[in-house]
């Protein structure tokens, strides 16, 4: 075991490289926020078309990450996440060529595959890491969304102002390019393998509930709230995520293990991060926005991009600082639950 351990590239060495590539992901989520008037203004379109850059980026992580996980599981953790990369790589070529809002949306949807970094990366540094340096590790990795988050808020303001918008598709670009060179090159292929099979029918179901609701919610201030089209599409939307989520639990191997809920801890924390997210995003898409507005009308700040890009920072000084690493104490049967069912469905957990 010393032996094989020995000729296997140095865990900080492969942090390093996973670090580089989940700040890439994080930096092409955030250097769009300040920008988006920009993509309004320069793409000529609305202002519900332009969220869906940040919209259509985040759906796409969402269904894609607990489909990359499992790939994963099966197939060999840095074999799916250079390719991942790749893919993220195209997306982020597609985005950074865009002259209209429909290219520029569809480059942010394969973007959006990135979203399987982090299960990845947990994953990797839990078969490569060892044993009390894993919960630090995943710790810092989390971290990184914070951090990342705050300088792509910060860099897009001089980007946009001296360059062009396009440029805040190049830059992440470049570290792509980097991180998948490494990956190839310095990630070692983790010997633990889970056999198994991907529900397609489960994903296809959250695929499509998901992207009514959104689409019936974000179409509200032209079609209005209690328009049948707006009515129609959000139920449904619930309907079809209600089959999502009878066919998960009846499943043998569910894409999303549901029965989790049932445990208080579990839905407890995701409720809690429902709830966060939903503040978090709607400040990140409307506070840009709001602080750009003309002075004339009356709320707004009348602020360049580059001012624009110096409001959020602090929020985000603050999410790294304060995310707390793991705890590696506790009892032996609580460290261990990682290692069953607890990382097979929910890999973030460990």
């Amino acid at each position: 075991m010393s032996e094989s351990r020995a000729a296997r590239p140095h865990y900080n060495l492969t942090f390093t490289v996973l670090a580089v590539a989940a700040t890439a992901y994080v930096l092409l989520q955030s250097l769009v926020l300040p920008a988006l008037p920009v993509f309004e203004r320069d793409l000529h379109t609305s202002e519900t078309s332009v969220s869906w850059i940040l919209t259509a980026y985040l759906l796409s992580a969402s269904i894609a990450t607990p489909i990359i996980g499992r790939l994963g599981d099966m197939h060999g953790k840095e074999r799916v996440l250079l390719i991942v990369l790749i893919i993220l790589a195209v997306g982020t070529v597609m985005s950074g060529v865009a002259s209209s809002i429909g290219l520029l949306i569809a480059g942010r949807v394969v973007q959006g595959v990135g979203g399987g970094i982090f299960p990845l990366a947990f994953g990797i540094i839990r078969d490569e890491f060892p044993r009390e340096r894993v919960a630090g590790g995943i710790g810092l990795m989390s971290s990184l969304i914070g951090i990342g988050g705050g300088a792509g808020i910060v860099l897009a303001g001089p980007i946009v102002e001296n360059m062009s918008y396009h440029w805040l598709f190049w830059f992440p670009l470049i570290a792509l390019v980097i991180s998948a060179v490494a990956t190839w090159r310095y990630v070692p292929e983790s010997p633990v393998k889970t056999p198994g099979q991907i529900n397609w029918l489960a994903a296809v179901l959250m695929s499509i509930g998901l992207v009514l609701v959104l689409v019936g919610v974000s179409e509200t201030t032209v079609w209005g709230w209690g328009s049948p089209k707006t009515i129609g599409l959000i139920i449904v939307g619930l309907i079809v995520l209600a089959g999502w989520i009878w066919t998960e639990m009846h499943s043998p191997e569910p894409l999303v293990d549901m029965r989790m809920m049932r445990v208080k801890g579990v839905w407890t924390t995701n409720a809690a991060a429902f709830l966060f997210g939903v503040g978090m995003y709607s400040a990140f898409i409307i506070i840009p926005q709001y602080v750009q507005e003309p002075v004339s009308t009356g709320y707004g700040f009348g602020a360049s991009i580059v001012a624009c890009s110096w409001s959020r920072p602090p929020s985000s000084c603050c999410w790294s600082v304060s995310s707390p690493a793991p705890s590696t104490g506790g009892s032996a049967p609580a460290r261990r639950c990682w290692s069953a069912r607890c990382s097979r469905w929910w890999p973030s957990c460990c």
